[in-house]
C-alpha cells in the first residue's frame, strides 16, 4: 500500500517537472519568434516599418503601418497604424500562448498538490499499549 501512494506521487512529480519543461520550451520558442522577428527591422532598405506588419494578413483595410510594439505575455507582436489602430502581426502562432497557459496551469495544479506519501505505518492508537508503557511514557513528562 505504501508502495503504491510513492508511486502516485513520484508520478504527479514528474508529470510536474514535465509540464515545467514544456512550459519553458513554448516560452522560449515564442521569445525565439518575436525576436528573430524584432532583428530584422532597421537592418536594411526598406526594413521598416516591420514587414510582418505590412503584408500581414488582417491588416485594416486602408491603414499605412507605422510602428510595432513586442508584447512578452502573451508572446506577441502588435502593429500600429498611422490612424492608431493596432493588429497582431501573426508572427506567433496562435496556437502558442493557449498552449502556453495550459501547461502553466497544469505546473501550478501538479505542483501544488500535497503528496500523499505518509511516513510509517498506520496512526497508533495509544490505549492498545500496555499500561505500563503508557505509565511509563506519562512519568517522563512530569
Amino acid at each position: 500500500m505504501a508502495e503504491q501512494g510513492a508511486a502516485e506521487s513520484t508520478l504527479l512529480r514528474g508529470t510536474a517537472i514535465f509540464a515545467a519543461a514544456a512550459t519553458a520550451a513554448l516560452y522560449l520558442l515564442g521569445l525565439l519568434l518575436v525576436g528573430l522577428t524584432v532583428s530584422e527591422v532597421g537592418s536594411g532598405t526598406n526594413s521598416t516599418p516591420m514587414h510582418q506588419c505590412v503584408y500581414a494578413s488582417n491588416v485594416p483595410e486602408g491603414a499605412r503601418v507605422e510602428t510595432h510594439e513586442v508584447r512578452y505575455l502573451p508572446v506577441h507582436i502588435l502593429c500600429r497604424t498611422t490612424d492608431g489602430r493596432v493588429f497582431n502581426s501573426g508572427t506567433v502562432p496562435s496556437w502558442l500562448n493557449p498552449a502556453l497557459a495550459v501547461s502553466f496551469a497544469a505546473t501550478i495544479a501538479l505542483a501544488g498538490r500535497p503528496s500523499s506519501r505518509r511516513t510509517g505505518g498506520p496512526p497508533r492508537d495509544r490505549r492498545d499499549e500496555p499500561p505500563s508503557d503508557r505509565t511509563a511514557r506519562a512519568s517522563r513528562f512530569t
